[in-house]
C-alpha cells in the first residue's frame, strides 16, 4: 500500500503536483474497481487514517499555540458566522435548482460548508511563497469549520427521521462544545504543561513523547465520547502541550509519524471512490464542486475583506480553502444511511470532494498571479470606491475603539442585534418546519395552497417585526456611537453626515443578511429563480430608497437627523468636549 502510494506521489511530483494527489490516486488503484484481487481490511484502514487525523490536528495545535489563537479568535468567529451560513444557503438553493428535495438540499448545504484541514495543511506546508499569516489563518479556519459542521449536523439530524430541529438539542450541543473547550483549555493549561516540564527534566525525550501522544489520543477519545470530532480533542491537546517548555521536541518527533499516517488517510479516501459511479453522475459531481468553490471563494474573500481590509490576503485565504472537508463524507453517509439521499448523491459528493482536492493545489498556486491580473484589469472608478471603503472601514475601527465607553456601548448593541437576529431565525425556522407542515388552513379549496402559504408567511413576518425594528434601532444607536467617537471639535453637520453614512452602511448589511435568510424559504414557495429575482428586486428597491434618503439627508441634514440623534450640542462644538451621551 505505502509502496504504491510512494510511487504515485513521485509520479505526480514529477509533473509538479502535490504528493496528496498521488496518495488519492493510490487509493483509487487499491480500491474495489481496479485491483480487485487485493483485499484491504476497511477497519484497519479506518483506524490508521483516524490516527493520521489525530496526529495532524495535534501538530496543528502545537504550531498554533494559545497566543496566536487569541489574536485570531474574534476575527475567525465573526468570519465563520458570516461564511458558513452563506455556504449552507448557497448549497440549499443549488440543491433545489438541481432538482433535490428540500431535505436533501439542506444536507448538500451542510456537506459543502466545511474545508479539508488535511489537504489545506499538506498543500500549504510546502509552499514557501505563501505568507505565514495566510497559512495560520487558513488552517485555523478549517479547524473551526469542523466545530461548525458538528453543530450543523446536530441541527439537521432530526430531519433524518422526519422530525423538526429541536432547539434544546442545538443549545445543548453548543453548551457542551463551549464547556468542553473552555474547561479543557483552562484546566489543562494549569496542569499539563507543568507535568510535561517535570517529565522533560527527569526522564528521556522518548518518555516525554509517549506521554504527550497518550494525552493527545486520550483527549481525542474524550471528544468522541461527548459527540464531537476526534480532531477537536487532538487540536485542543496540541494547544495545551504547546505551552510546555519542550514542546518543540515533541513537534519534531511527531512530524514524521504524522506524514506516514496522513498518507494512509488520503489512501482511505481514494479507496472510497468508485470511478464508474462518479462517471455516471458527472454533471452532479461538477455542479457540486463548482458551487462549493465559487461560494467558498465569494464568502471567505468578502467576509475576510470586510473584517481585515486586505483584499489580496483575503483572496489568497479563500483560494487556500477550496478542498471539501472530510466531514462531508460523514454528513453524506449519515444522510444515505437514513434514506434521505440516494447512492447517486453520495457518489457525487465523494466525486466532488475528489475534484476539489485535485483542483485546490492548482488554484492556490495560481491565486497570487490571478489576483495581480484581476487587479490590473479593475477599472479605476472601482479602485476609487474600494479605497474609500478601506478608509471608511479604518475610520469605523478607530472610532469603535476611541474610548472604553464607546467600545463597551458598541459591543452591547451588537449583542442586542445578534439576539434580534437569532429571534428572527428561530421564528422563521419554527414556522417553516412546524406550522407549515401542520396545514393551519385545511379548509381552503384546492388551488389555494399558495394563498395559505402567503398568509402563514405574513403571520410569521408580523411576529418577526418587533425584532426587525429593534435590530434597525440598534444599528442607529451604533451609528450614533460611531459618529460621536473621537468627535472633539467636530462640527454638528459633519457628525450628522457621519451618522448617515454609518447608519446606511449598517442597514444595507442588515438587509443583505435578512434577504439571505429569507431566500431559502421563498425558494420553497415560488421556486429558486423566483426567489432570487425577488431578493434582487427587494435589494434594488431598498438601495434606491436609501440613496434618495442619503441624498436628501446630505442637503437637509437637520430635516432627517435631529441633533439628539447624533447626541450633539451646538454649544459644545468649539469647546473641545469629548463624546457625549454615551
Amino acid at each position: 500500500m505505502l509502496l504504491i502510494a510512494g510511487t504515485c506521489s513521485i509520479i505526480f511530483s514529477r509533473i509538479r503536483m502535490p504528493p496528496v494527489i498521488g496518495y488519492l490516486a493510490a487509493g483509487i488503484i487499491l480500491g474495489p474497481t481496479i485491483l480487485t484481487d487485493v483485499s484491504i481490511d476497511p477497519t484497519t484502514i479506518n483506524l490508521l487514517s483516524n490516527m493520521g487525523i489525530v496526529l495532524l490536528m495535534f501538530s496543528i495545535g502545537l504550531n498554533l499555540n494559545l497566543e496566536k489563537l487569541k489574536q485570531l479568535g474574534s476575527y475567525i468567529l465573526i468570519l465563520l458566522s458570516l461564511e458558513m451560513p452563506f455556504m449552507v444557503v448557497a448549497g440549499y438553493l443549488a440543491g433545489l435548482a438541481l432538482g433535490l428535495d428540500s431535505v436533501a438540499a439542506i444536507f448538500l448545504g451542510a456537506v459543502i460548508s466545511g474545508t479539508s484541514t488535511a489537504v489545506v495543511v499538506m498543500v500549504l506546508q510546502g509552499r514557501a511563497d505563501v505568507d505565514s499569516e495566510v497559512k495560520v489563518t487558513s488552517t485555523t479556519i478549517t479547524v473551526m469549520e469542523d466545530l461548525g459542521q458538528v453543530m450543523i449536523l446536530t441541527m439537521a439530524a432530526p430531519l433524518l427521521v422526519g422530525d423538526t430541529p429541536a432547539l434544546g438539542s442545538i443549545a445543548l450541543m453548543v453548551i457542551s462544545i463551549v464547556l468542553f473547550m473552555g474547561a479543557s483549555l483552562v484546566l489543562g493549561s494549569k496542569v499539563i504543561p507543568r507535568l510535561l516540564n517535570w517529565i522533560g527534566r527527569k526522564y528521556d525525550p522518548e518518555v516525554l513523547l509517549i506521554i504527550s501522544l497518550g494525552l493527545c489520543f486520550a483527549m481525542a477519545l474524550l471528544s468522541s465520547l461527548i459527540g464531537l470530532s476526534i480532531a477537536i480533542g487532538a487540536f485542543i491537546m496540541g494547544l495545551i502541550v504547546s505551552q510546555a517548555i519542550r514542546a518543540n521536541e515533541v513537534m519534531e518527533k511527531v512530524g514524521p509519524m504524522k506524514e506516514v499516517f496522513m498518507a494512509v488517510f488520503f489512501i482511505s479516501i481514494g479507496i472510497q471512490v468508485v470511478p464508474f459511479a462518479i462517471i455516471e453522475n458527472l454533471f452532479l459531481v461538477f455542479a457540486i464542486a463548482l458551487v462549493f468553490m465559487v461560494a467558498k471563494t465569494i464568502g471567505v474573500t468578502f467576509g475576510s475583506y470586510l473584517l481585515r481590509g486586505n483584499l489580496r490576503n483575503s483572496f489568497l485565504i479563500a483560494t487556500s480553502l477550496l478542498a471539501m472537508g472530510e466531514f462531508a463524507f460523514i454528513i453524506a453517509k449519515t444522510a444515505l444511511d437514513a434514506g434521505v439521499v440516494d447512492q447517486q448523491f453520495y457518489a457525487s459528493v465523494i466525486g466532488a470532494a475528489l475534484v476539489t482536492m485535485l483542483v485546490m493545489p492548482i488554484v492556490s498556486k495560481a491565486a497570487a498571479k490571478a489576483y495581480s491580473a484581476m487587479s490590473a484589469m479593475t477599472p479605476q472608478p472601482l479602485k476609487v470606491v474600494m479605497s474609500r471603503f478601506d478608509n471608511l472601514r479604518i475610520e469605523i475601527g478607530n472610532r469603535a475603539t476611541s474610548t472604553p465607553e464607546v467600545r463597551r456601548g458598541i459591543k452591547w448593541e451588537l449583542v442586542l442585534v445578534f439576539i434580534d437576529l437569532l429571534t428572527i431565525v428561530v421564528i422563521q425556522t419554527l414556522f417553516y418546519s412546524v406550522v407549515v407542515p401542520m396545514d393551519p388552513f385545511p379548509g381552503m379549496a384546492d388551488g389555494s395552497d399558495m394563498m395559505a402559504t402567503l398568509i402563514t408567511i405574513s403571520i410569521s413576518m408580523m411576529l418577526m417585526l418587533p425584532a426587525v425594528i429593534n435590530m434597525f434601532q440598534g444599528i442607529k444607536r451604533i451609528a450614533r456611537l460611531l459618529a460621536d467617537g473621537s468627535a472633539t471639535g467636530m462640527q454638528t453637520k459633519r457628525r450628522m453626515h457621519l451618522y448617515l453614512t454609518f447608519r446606511n452602511l449598517g442597514e444595507v448589511a442588515a438587509l443583505l443578511l435578512l434577504i439571505l435568510l429569507f431566500l431559502p424559504f421563498l425558494a420553497e414557495t415560488i421556486g429558486v429563480p423566483g426567489s432570487i429575482w425577488a431578493g434582487i428586486a427587494t435589494l434594488a428597491v431598498v438601495l434606491i430608497a436609501m440613496t434618495i434618503r442619503s441624498y436628501y439627508g446630505a442637503k437637509h441634514p437637520k430635516d432627517v437627523v435631529s441633533e439628539s440623534d447624533v447626541n450633539t450640542n451646538a454649544e459644545n462644538d468649539g469647546e473641545g468636549s469629548g463624546p457625549g451621551g454615551i
